[in-house]
């Protein structure tokens, strides 16, 4: 009797916030801003340099009250960076990362009815897809600068393709009325896991810090 009693009065407590339930599904696009944080090695004139990418994907939330909602998302996203040096003006890398990523958060809205505020906290997975470069390069041979395109293969021994970081944001919400809504939204993931693998006798971690900026619509039921 007593476990009955609690399981009616954990129900009770529900009852309100399944009645004020409510689903959304979406979806967003933008761009983002990556930094790669790397180790150089005493390599004084080798640089790295934020670089600009793409984001596009899906999402949905179950808003479990008014103003707490569970967010998931299933995102295409770059984190590109640029590789240059200093002594060596020909020499110019741009890497290109493509990433399927999977966010999830808790998502605390404020304000109004049809104009709202959130924030949005969680972790993510995410999972290394491929990887290009393209630029110019010096070859000491021939004394001449070569300009170059292409796929880069990856190493399972050097190269780390799983993903695991810590993702928040921040936006608004604007009711166009009826089911139908738009949001922007700055967004900031941090890895903590490197793309290298501890594989060589110096540790060589190689971590990605990534900006989006970006802009969706959604559809309430």
């Amino acid at each position: 009797m007593f476990n009955m009693r609690k399981l009616f009065g954990l129900l009770a407590f529900m009852l309100p916030l399944l009645a004020s339930a409510q689903w959304h599904v979406g979806v967003s696009g933008g761009a983002t801003c990556n930094h790669f944080a790397i180790d150089r090695n005493y390599q004084a004139d080798v640089q790295f340099h934020d670089r600009w990418g793409g984001t596009v994907g899906v999402m949905g939330q179950y808003d479990v009250t008014e103003w707490l909602g569970v967010r998931a998302e299933l995102l295409w996203m770059q984190k590109n960076y640029r590789q240059q040096r200093k002594m060596l003006s020909e020499v110019d890398y741009k890497w290109r990362n493509n990433y399927l990523v999977l966010p999830v958060m808790a998502s605390f809205s404020f304000g109004g009815e049809r104009l709202r505020g959130f924030c949005n906290a969680g972790v993510y997975g995410g999972y290394w897809m491929n990887q290009s470069r393209s630029g110019s390069d010096y070859n000491y041979m021939t004394n001449k600068t070569y300009h170059f395109s292409e796929q880069v293969s990856f190493n399972s021994e050097r190269d780390r393709r799983w993903d695991f970081g810590f993702v928040a944001g921040l936006g608004a919400r604007y009711g166009l009325g009826g089911p139908w809504a738009v949001q922007a939204e700055l967004r900031y993931y941090h890895s903590t896991v490197s793309t290298q693998k501890h594989y060589m006798l110096v540790k060589d971690s190689r971590y990605h810090s990534t900006l989006a900026l970006m802009a969706g619509v959604w559809y309430s039921f």
